[in-house]
């Protein structure tokens, strides 16, 4: 019964390298919208589109990198306490069975 709880421990550890990479990715884009420097591009109308979009994207980026972060500590956190259950579970069979149970 416990083999088919069991958690992939592999899958979730690429998982959270890919959240990793994105989590930087995203960082590297807010510091990128920091100070882009886009004055002149055009006339004062598009000048003021282009900073209004890159304060919306940098703030957008930091909130997605943040909550990242986020996710990356709760599916971690959830990992562990699927693994610490399949442990106790198996303990449980195992002294189940050793008593005569049908575990």
């Amino acid at each position: 019964m416990a083999d088919r709880l069991k958690v992939d421990g592999t899958e979730l550890d690429r998982f959270f390298k890919d959240l990793k990479k994105a989590q930087e990715s995203f960082t590297a884009l807010r510091k990128v919208l920091h100070d882009p420097g886009v004055e002149g591009l055009g006339t004062d109308d598009l000048d003021r589109a282009c900073d209004r979009f890159q304060q919306d994207w940098r703030h957008g980026a930091e909130e997605i990198a943040e909550q990242i972060g986020e996710l990356t500590d709760i599916t971690r956190k959830a990992k562990d306490d699927f693994h610490e259950v399949d442990v106790a579970l198996e303990r449980a069979l195992a002294q189940a069975r050793r008593k005569g149970g049908t575990g």
